[in-house]
């Protein structure tokens, strides 16, 4: 059992301006994300509020990793991003990892432990979203983990 705090909640359906990619392992997904939030940003960026909720959807495929990036989004599609719809997840573990991305892979693991301790297992999309993500060394970053949960059985 992880010492974290880890929670059960619903998470909301969320609409994105975003973009998706499908990268085959695991170091490449970095080289997807930065860029795409930055090309997102460069269109939709003068919209006042288009920016505070970065998220990043995980999804693994046959493929690879399919990766969803993107800021929630109320406005028209444009060009440069799709307009996708995270679905409403009625139960998800939540944890918050703190500090560096490099580090987030152990944030991830104590939550997907705790899952499983607790007689879950995940069902879907893992998603990232970013609560503060802004100094170029990340020591002050705050990211909340959620992964869609359903009873293991």
């Amino acid at each position: 059992m992880s010492s974290r705090e880890i929670v059960k909640k619903s998470l909301p359906a969320l609409q994105l301006a975003a973009r998706r990619s499908v990268v085959a392992e695991q170091p490449q997904i970095a080289e997807v994300v930065g860029p795409s939030f930055d090309a997102i940003a460069s269109i939709i960026g003068s919209t006042p509020g288009a920016l505070e909720t970065p998220v990043t959807a995980y999804n693994m495929t046959e493929e690879g990793t399919e990766v969803t990036v993107g800021y929630a989004y109320s406005g028209p599609e444009q060009q440069g991003f799709e307009l996708i719809t995270l679905r409403q997840e009625p139960e998800a573990f939540v944890t918050v990892h703190m500090g560096p991305m490099m580090q987030i892979h152990h944030s991830w693991q104590a939550l997907h432990e705790e899952i499983l301790a607790r007689g879950y297992e995940p069902s879907g999309p893992c998603r990232e979203l970013y609560v503060r993500a802004e100094s170029a060394d990340q020591s002050d970053w705050v990211t909340e983990l959620q992964q869609p949960v359903r009873r293991a059985g």
